[in-house]
């Protein structure tokens, strides 16, 4: 396909003569694969959203792609200057600031403000490619988790607090054991496990760390259980 294509180009009269090489071509981004927690992060919105009570009308998404975890910060703007408070709040005042900040096209990412503000912290910039929402697959795949929860509670009347339920979705979401991972979101992004309401009340048992709840430490020994077994000439 990529053949066909260039050879195309190449016979194109118009494209010969009208269009010429770039004259300094940018490397593709490509999969941004992060060694540690919050080395990249990721966001994105989650619009359109009715109106809560509290005036906020749209959800700004943070993920890290190394660990999955997910923050968010509800808002009423959604201008430049506005993302990057949210960005300073959610992320760096919490994990520090990160390498690199992943995010899809949008004007108010690509405009001056943001870019004047990431260079403060020394974080670079990768935005993924146009009509491309697969080069940022993991945090699209947030915010339709998220776009869907919301949705469902929206529809009941008179349900307009939304931007409160976002943060126990997000915990729920950041505590939950990922079966991909093989541990919890929050662990990952911590190296601990968050204790619960549901953890207080089971407690601990023979066998386990004061820090793991059985509901835990069944979890991760099943999933790693259920693995397949390594085939021939590869090492456990």
């Amino acid at each position: 396909m990529f053949k066909d294509t260039e050879r195309y180009v190449k016979e194109c009269v118009d494209c010969v003569t009208a269009k010429g090489l770039p004259r300094n071509p940018g490397s593709s981004p490509g999969n941004l694969l992060a060694t540690r927690p919050f080395q990249v992060v990721s966001m994105d919105f989650v619009v359109p959203l009715p109106q809560s009570a509290r005036g906020n009308t749209a959800l700004l998404l943070y993920q890290c792609p190394f660990s999955g975890f997910i923050m968010c910060k509800a808002m009423a703007s959604t201008e430049a200057q506005d993302v990057a408070e949210a960005y300073e709040e959610c992320v760096f005042r919490r994990f520090r600031a990160s390498e690199m900040i992943r995010h899809d096209r949008d004007p108010r990412l690509m405009g001056r403000v943001f870019k004047h503000f990431r260079e403060m912290p020394g974080s670079r910039q990768c935005a993924t490619l146009a009509y491309r929402p697969q080069a940022n697959g993991q945090q699209e795949r947030s915010v339709q988790t998220v776009i869907r929860s919301v949705k469902a509670y929206v529809q009941t009347v008179g349900q307009s607090d939304w931007d409160e339920l976002a943060e126990k979705l997000m915990w729920a979401l950041n505590t939950s054991f990922d079966f991909t991972r093989l541990d919890t979101l929050f662990y990952l992004a911590h190296g601990w496990d968050a204790q619960s309401t549901v953890g207080a009340m089971m407690g601990t048992f023979p066998g386990t760390s004061n820090s793991e709840t059985p509901r835990d430490g069944a979890l991760r020994s099943n999933a790693k259980s259920s693995m397949p077994e390594p085939g021939p000439g590869t090492s456990k």
